[in-house]
């Protein structure tokens, strides 16, 4: 290619010796488009050495885990290699030294890429307790089959006081559970347990009289027929809502209280938790 042809608008630039499509630019459509950190991670991988591998938050999007959203859209490649090799420099490349273990780096769609395991060890020098529980709480949901041998494994390894940030993940072990759905989920259920409330049953099953299925529900106090239902917008669609509206006034109808909550009362949970109380008679 002619050095004209490099200078193309067409073409992206985003790391020293490497062109890509620019956005939008004889490519897939958006719906079709890979995460843009994944983008831009195939992008890097092309002249990765063999010792350097995707860490941090790069290897948390890429392996589907839950982020507080700023992390989850920063175009910053954390690119690990293990000590005592020389970290990577480049644009929008932030290095790391590693110390190496078992089951370091895997495969994931072709990349070379810190497991899920050390993923989320790794993610305890970058978040708070909560996002580092929710970051953990997506690798236990019901749709994984390994839920069981992963959180086991995460204690594990939080166990282990020559980690970095230690501390931080023992605490953040002891709060992850196995079968929540979505991080508002935790989100939620953590705000009840920091409020001193007592800890919910996640994602339970409402029964009727007959034994019929009713309902399952984020979170639930089968003891005092209390439960709780995050709303996103996603509540919003038509048949969604309608759908929504049939469900709690069965549950109802079973004499089950029913506490919806929003994002405002994540931001501002004074009320939210208040009603619980009540509702819970506490």
């Amino acid at each position: 290619m002619s050095a004209a042809r490099l200078r193309g608008k067409d073409l992206g630039r985003p790391f020293v010796g490497i062109r890509i499509h620019a956005d939008g630019a004889d490519g897939p459509p958006e719906e079709a488009r890979p995460h843009p950190v994944e983008r831009l991670a195939r992008a890097y991988a092309v002249k990765m050495s063999p010792m350097e591998f995707f860490s941090h938050t790069t290897a948390a999007v890429l392996h589907g885990m839950w982020l507080p959203l700023e992390l989850e859209q920063a175009e910053v490649l954390h690119v690990s290699v293990r000590k005592p090799a020389r970290a990577p420099r480049d644009r929008r490349v932030k290095g790391h030294h590693l110390t190496d273990r078992p089951g370091l780096v895997v495969d994931r769609a072709g990349l070379r890429v810190a497991s899920p395991l050390e993923t989320w060890c790794q993610l305890a020098t970058q978040l708070r307790i909560p996002d580092l529980v929710v970051a953990g709480d997506s690798l236990l949901t019901p749709d994984r089959r390994d839920a069981g041998v992963m959180l086991d494994r995460m204690i594990g390894a939080a166990s282990d006081v020559n980690r970095p940030v230690a501390v931080r993940l023992e605490r953040a072990a002891a709060l992850m559970r196995r079968g929540v759905r979505s991080p508002k989920e935790t989100e939620l259920r953590l705000l009840l347990l920091s409020a001193g409330l007592p800890e919910p049953e996640i994602n339970g099953v409402i029964l009727d009289e007959n034994g019929e299925f009713v309902a399952e529900c984020d979170l639930v106090y089968r003891w005092a027929k209390v439960l709780l239902e995050y709303e996103g917008d996603g509540h919003r669609e038509r048949t969604r809502f309608r759908k929504d509206i049939r469900r709690y006034d069965r549950l109802q109808d079973l004499r089950w209280r029913v506490i919806r909550v929003t994002q405002e009362d994540l931001n501002q949970p004074s009320d939210m938790l208040a009603r619980v109380r009540r509702a819970l008679r506490l």
